[in-house]
C-alpha cells in the first residue's frame, strides 16, 4: 500500500481520538472559568452584605438630639443681656486674677498635738496664781507657702493657727519676705521675720516636726508666749557670703525693723510692731556665721542687735541691747548645740542697767528611729528690771526621746526639770505628736 495511504488510514483512526482530547480540554477550560467567577460572586457578595451591615447599623442608631441635655433650657435665652458674662474681649470689672504661665504656688503644713501633767506649765503660760492642770494641748497648725516669682525673686509666707489658755484660736501671720537675690554675695528679704540671733531663732521656725525636742529653748520662745528676746523682726534684712573667705565659708547678716514692744501693751497685741511702732528708733543687728568647708556640719557665731523698748510700767525709753555667740555641729547622726546670750536693759544717757544671761546645751544622736537627747538651759532676769516679760530664774535638765516612726511624723517623749527662783522647784512630763503634710 503506497504511504499516502497508510498516513490517511492513521489520521483516520486518531481522529476520535483527538476529538475525545479536544473535549476533555475545552471542559477543563470550563471548570476554571467556572471557579474564577465563583470566587468574584463571593467577593462580591461579602462586600454587600458588609454594606448592609453598615446602612442597618445607621438605621438603627438614634439621631442625636437638637438640643444637647447638657443645654440650659429654653428659658436660659430670655435672661436679660446685663446677667450674661461679658465677652472675652471685653475688660470685667470683677477680675478673675488669672496669671498665664504665672507662678507656682507650694504649700506645706505642720502641726503638733501634745500632752503634759502641767506642772512646768504653770509659771510660765498662766499668770501667776491661776493653776495648771494636766491636759492635752492642740500645737501649732503651720501653713508653710512658698513661691518662686522669677529667677531672683521669691517670697514665702507662714500662718500659724494656735490656742492659748483661755481655749481660744487666733490667727498670726508669722512670717512673710520678699527676697530678691542678687548674687551669692548680696540677698535682701522685706517683710516680717526671724530675727538673725544667735542660732536657733534662724534654724528652727514655727514647724516643731524639724525640732528633736518638743518645744524652743526657753530665751528663744516667741512674743506671746513670754518670750524675752525681740525673735520677730518687721523690716528688711540682708544677707551674702564674704568674698575671699571660700574655705571659712564665711557669711554675713544686717538687718533693720521695728522692734518689739512690751508684752502686755494692749496697743501694740503681742509685742511684734507690724504696723505701728511705739518708737522712731529702730533695731539695728548684724551677724556672722562660719561653716567651714574641711569640718561639714560644723558652724559657729556670733551676733549684735541695739535697739530700745519701752515699758509699760514707766513709758521711758530704754536701750535694749543683746549679744549673742554660738557653736553647732550638726550631721546625718550628731546634733550638738551650745548658745550664750546677754541681753541688757539700760536706761537712756548711760543710767543703770539689767544685764540677763540666758543659754542652753543640747545634744543628741539617732540610732535608727530612735534620738535620744540631752537639753540644759539657763534664763536669769533680774527681779526689778522693768522692760522684761520674764523676771527671775529658769534653769535645768530636760531630757527625751524622738521616735520617728513614719517618714513625716515623730512621737516625742520629754522630762523636765525646772529651778525658779523664790519658787519650788518643778517636774513635768510631755509627750507630742509632730508631723508635715
Amino acid at each position: 500500500m503506497p504511504r499516502i495511504y497508510r498516513n490517511i488510514a492513521v489520521l483516520l483512526m486518531m481522529t476520535p481520538l483527538l476529538r475525545a482530547q479536544a473535549a476533555e480540554d475545552q471542559k477543563l477550560i470550563l471548570q476554571q472559568d467556572d471557579h474564577q467567577l465563583i470566587l468574584q460572586l463571593l467577593e462580591e457578595v461579602q462586600d454587600l452584605r458588609a454594606e448592609m451591615i453598615r446602612l442597618k447599623g445607621e438605621v438603627s442608631s438614634p439621631a442625636p438630639d437638637p438640643i444637647p441635655k447638657s443645654a440650659p433650657p429654653i428659658q436660659a435665652a430670655l435672661t436679660p443681656a446685663s446677667a450674661l458674662p461679658p465677652p472675652p474681649d471685653i475688660d470685667s470689672h470683677d477680675h478673675m486674677m488669672a496669671i498665664p504661665d504665672g507662678p507656682e504656688l507650694h504649700f506645706r503644713g505642720f502641726f503638733d498635738v501634745d500632752f503634759d501633767d502641767g506642772a512646768v506649765a504653770q509659771n510660765l503660760q498662766y499668770p501667776l496664781g491661776v493653776p495648771a492642770h494636766s491636759s492635752f494641748r492642740s500645737g501649732e497648725f503651720d501653713l508653710f507657702m512658698s513661691s518662686q516669682l522669677s529667677e531672683k525673686l521669691s517670697f514665702l509666707a507662714e500662718t500659724v493657727f494656735s490656742s492659748d489658755q483661755t481655749n481660744s484660736f487666733s490667727v498670726d501671720l508669722e512670717r512673710f519676705q520678699l527676697t530678691y537675690q542678687a548674687s551669692q554675695y548680696f540677698q535682701i528679704s522685706a517683710g516680717r521675720f526671724h530675727t538673725a540671733i544667735g542660732y536657733y531663732n534662724t534654724a528652727y521656725h514655727h514647724g516643731l516636726w524639724f525640732s528633736t525636742a518638743t518645744g524652743r529653748p526657753f530665751m528663744d520662745y516667741f512674743e506671746d508666749s513670754g518670750g524675752v528676746l525681740p525673735v520677730h523682726e518687721v523690716g528688711v534684712t540682708t544677707t551674702g557670703w564674704v568674698p575671699g573667705f571660700r574655705k571659712l565659708n564665711l557669711h554675713w547678716v544686717a538687718e533693720m525693723g521695728n522692734g518689739s514692744a512690751q508684752f502686755g501693751n494692749a496697743n501694740f497685741g503681742d509685742g511684734v510692731q507690724n504696723f505701728a511702732s511705739d518708737r522712731n528708733k529702730k533695731d539695728v543687728n548684724f551677724a556672722l556665721y562660719t561653716r567651714p568647708q574641711r569640718f561639714p556640719g560644723l558652724q559657729a557665731g556670733g551676733s549684735y542687735l541695739r535697739g530700745a523698748i519701752v515699758p509699760v510700767a514707766t513709758g521711758i525709753h530704754m536701750n535694749q541691747n543683746v549679744a549673742s555667740v554660738y557653736v553647732t555641729f550638726v550631721n546625718g547622726k550628731w546634733e550638738f548645740l551650745n548658745e550664750a546670750v546677754l541681753l541688757q536693759h539700760q536706761l537712756p544717757d548711760g543710767g543703770r542697767a539689767w544685764n540677763s544671761p540666758m543659754g542652753y546645751t543640747q545634744i543628741s544622736r539617732t540610732f535608727g528611729i530612735y534620738r535620744p537627747y540631752f537639753r540644759f538651759q539657763e534664763v536669769n532676769i533680774p527681779n526689778n528690771d522693768p522692760a522684761s516679760p520674764f523676771v527671775g530664774r529658769y534653769e535645768g535638765p530636760s531630757a527625751g526621746l524622738r521616735i520617728d516612726f513614719f517618714t513625716y511624723a515623730a512621737l516625742k517623749l520629754q522630762y523636765n526639770r525646772v529651778y525658779l527662783r523664790n519658787l519650788p522647784e518643778q517636774n513635768g512630763f510631755e509627750t507630742q505628736m509632730a508631723f508635715t503634710f
